[in-house]
Formats: structure tokens, sequence, C-alpha cells
């Protein structure tokens, strides 16, 4: 099992947090971590859930040195992680109990499982941890059971970069009222990060732009594909038509569409 922590703060509230985490524990999906039980009391509240073994996609896409030996993702393995995410989305968006919004999609919180499978993490913990009276990031760090699953962390997010700010949609600054648009914006990004190997948090600390804008500029620019696709990935060339595909999906669901890269090929 991986147990959350999620605050300290008194005994309020109980009913409604009982309400909203058994409504999250009811929602199974192949590519959601299961919610198995939580505990309440007045000096701590935990979240206890499946354990998935392999980490993050972030530290499979970016690793972390000295905490894992790196084997970059194929494209058939980065490819079934996009579909089982996109699936798992498409579930709390439409066909769970309720037509949820994740509201914290990106590659820390979605976890591989023994064969990379895809499970998305923290569904419903900005709710929860409000009930609870904190911050779902200042608790945040998950406790494995086990060594490897706290091995496991995004090596590329900065500090200030923490709260998955280079994540969220334009919009989600100017309204607190969480949409499903937000998560499809979300994806969009994860996508990019995905196809590139480039963290945002880190293009941001660099330059002057995110990621979305920064794929913008290549296409702009008219870069060769090779300049915008992960290095890893060149191996996989015979599939380059299909990553430019899954390329437009991503600016599509990043709000961004432009027209995308047609050969440039050096």
């Amino acid at each position: 099992m991986a147990v959350r922590q999620l605050g300290e703060v008194g005994l309020q509230r109980f009913k409604e947090f009982q309400t909203e985490v058994e409504a999250i524990g009811k929602v199974r999906h192949p590519n959601i971590v299961t919610l198995r039980a939580y505990y309440w009391s007045f000096d701590e509240k935990l979240l206890i859930y499946d354990y998935i073994p392999n980490g993050s996609l972030s530290a499979a896409i970016h690793a972390k040195p000295g905490t894992m030996i790196f084997t970059p993702l194929l494209w058939e393995a980065r490819l079934n992680i996009m579909k089982g995410v996109a699936k798992g989305m498409s579930f709390l968006h439409e066909f769970s109990p309720k037509k949820y919004v994740h509201g914290d999609l990106r590659p820390n919180n979605v976890l591989l499982g023994t064969n990379m499978e895809p499970y998305i993490s923290d569904f419903g913990l900005g709710r929860l941890a409000n009930i609870a009276g904190t911050s779902p990031f200042t608790q945040s760090d998950r406790v494995g059971l086990e060594k490897a699953q706290s091995q496991q962390s995004d090596a590329s997010v900065s500090p200030l970069m923490s709260k998955g700010s280079c994540y969220q949609a334009p919009e989600a600054l100017k309204t607190l009222k969480p949409s499903q648009k937000w998560d499809v914006y979300s994806y969009g990004v994860v996508l990019l990060e995905m196809i590139t190997g480039r963290s945002p948090a880190v293009l941001l600390e660099t330059m002057e732009m995110d990621l979305v804008q920064w794929v913008q500029f290549c296409i702009e620019d008219k870069k060769p594909s090779a300049d915008v696709l992960d290095p890893f990935l060149a191996r996989d060339s015979e599939w380059e038509d299909e990553m430019i595909a899954v390329l437009k999906v991503a600016l599509a669901g990043s709000l961004v569409f432009r027209p995308i890269l047609r050969g440039g090929h050096r």
C-alpha cells in the first residue's frame, strides 16, 4: 500500500470529508489509482492507496541521477501511457458516478505499474485536503511502504514550480471554479512533455516561454522535427509520422492548435 498524509487540523468537517472520500473510493478504473481506505483523527489524516511499483511518469521521462537506472521509454510505451491516461481522464469526466475534474494532472501524478501501464493519482486530493484544513501541496509527499516508491520523484520541477503551475490552463488563473477544460489543457502539456522530453518547469527557468509556446516557436520557425522530438526517440524514427500526429493532438489539447510540422527534415 501507499500512504498520503493530509494534515493535522482538528476534527471539524469529518462528515463532509467522509462523504467525499467514500465517493472517491467508489471510482474504479484500470488507469486510476484506487483509494482503499482512510484514517481521520484529531492529529492525523491519512489516505491509503494501492501501491504502484514503477514510480512516476516524470521520473521515467527525465530520471533523477543516482536514484534509478534510466532506460528511456520507447515510443510504443509512451503511446500506451498516453492512451491509458486519456482513458482514465475520459472516465473521470464522463462515466464516473459524478463528472469529476482532476485539477492537477501532470507527469508526477501519473504512476507506472509493473508493465509500465499508467495510473492517474491524486484524483480528488485538492478537495479532500481543503476539507481537512491543509494545502494538498504542503503535504504532497506520498510515503510508500516500500523503498522504491520513495525514491521516485520529479527531478525536473524546481520548488518555485512545485504546484504544477506550468501545467495549468491560463484561465485557471482567472477563476477558482475548476473546469474539465483545465484537465484537457494539462493533458496536452503532458503529451508535449512526453514527445519532446523537455520539462515545462525547467524551460520556464531558462527561457521566457513555456513548453506550449516553445513548440509553437519551433513550428513557426520551421525547425526540423528532430529539433522538437525527444532525442531518445530517434531510434524509433519509423514512427515519426505517428509522433507528429500526436503532437497535433497535444497542441489542440493545449488550446493553441497551429499548422504543424510537415517535412522540414535535414
